[in-house]
């Protein structure tokens, strides 16, 4: 089976999206968002030290967790739209379209 892509239908998609986060930050605790989970996803790994105690609850932490599953669950998606727009083939027109 063929599959075939309408890239002006894709591009008109892409550009109607709002721009912002894949995920919705509401109710995430600014510390933990931007101090703790940002810095470790870059790579740049905390110490426990490093971390203010005194900025977040206990009850942020749940927040921040449920934030991290959906955002891995949105890049997840991502990732198997990738691997789909690889799959399609490369076609040919049968007339010219651009000079």
């Amino acid at each position: 089976m063929s599959m075939k892509l309408n890239l002006k239908l894709l591009a008109t998609r892409f550009s109607q999206t709002k721009d912002g986060p894949p995920v919705s930050e509401d109710g995430v605790n600014r510390y933990l968002l931007e101090q703790v989970l940002r810095p470790n996803l870059e790579g740049d790994l905390l110490r426990l030290g490093e971390i203010d105690f005194d900025a977040f609850d206990a009850d942020d932490v749940p927040a921040l967790e449920d934030y991290y599953d959906k955002l891995y669950k949105a890049s997840q998606n991502l990732s198997q739209f990738v691997q789909t727009l690889n799959r399609v083939p490369p076609a040919s027109k049968a007339v010219r379209t651009f000079c």
